[in-house]
């Protein structure tokens, strides 16, 4: 469940897209990162290269969003929306062909301490998915019961079905995802 389960939905949901020939306006691009539970290691180092500061203001005038899926297991229910107003009413509407395969809703409010955060640091859209936490923290995360019959394939399948949506309607939008202006203090 940390994080193998979210690697392979997000292999999957690439492999979604090629088969069903998608040709999205913008590329698409998947990451495994190292070193989240060190501090977010891989993904800040990552974004330090690429994207954060003057050296890197085209890269990151170019880049939209990034869609993270961790801390949790099983299907995807919906988004954190790190208090971006402005792209619940997109994800909502993005959300809704799938409140069939269990989605339920987009939350407002932000969850920290994963990958998703070194983007928005700099400055770039990131959104980590909700997923299921009960017996997550207390019984398999970072434990020995963290194996392969604890996956449940139908939820990996869901997951990917809606990481592929999600990444393709993405690249698809003609304008970048609309951001709530920084607060400045």
């Amino acid at each position: 469940a940390d994080n193998a389960d979210g690697s392979a939905a997000a292999l999957e949901a690439m492999r979604i897209l090629k088969a069903i020939g998608a040709k999205p306006r913008r590329t698409i691009k998947v990451a495994i990162w190292s070193g989240e539970e060190q501090g977010l290691f891989g993904s800040q180092r990552w974004v330090t290269k690429n994207l954060a500061g003057d050296a890197n203001k085209a890269a990151r005038d170019k880049f939209d969003v990034y869609f993270n899926q961790d801390p949790g297991s099983g299907p995807i229910y919906g988004w954190y929306l790190e208090n971006n107003s402005l792209v619940k009413p997109i994800f909502d509407a993005w959300l809704e062909p799938f409140k069939d395969l269990g989605a339920r809703k987009n939350i407002i409010q932000p969850i920290g301490n994963t990958d998703h955060v070194s983007f928005n640091r700099a400055g770039v859209l990131g959104f980590n998915a909700v997923q299921d936490y009960d017996l997550y923290d207390t019984r398999v995360h970072h434990t020995n019961m963290d194996t392969f019959e604890r996956v449940t394939e139908k939820d990996l399948k869901q997951s990917a079905v809606i990481l592929a949506s999600f990444a393709y309607h993405a690249a698809m939008r003609t304008e970048k995802l609309p951001a709530v202006p920084p607060v400045v203090k």
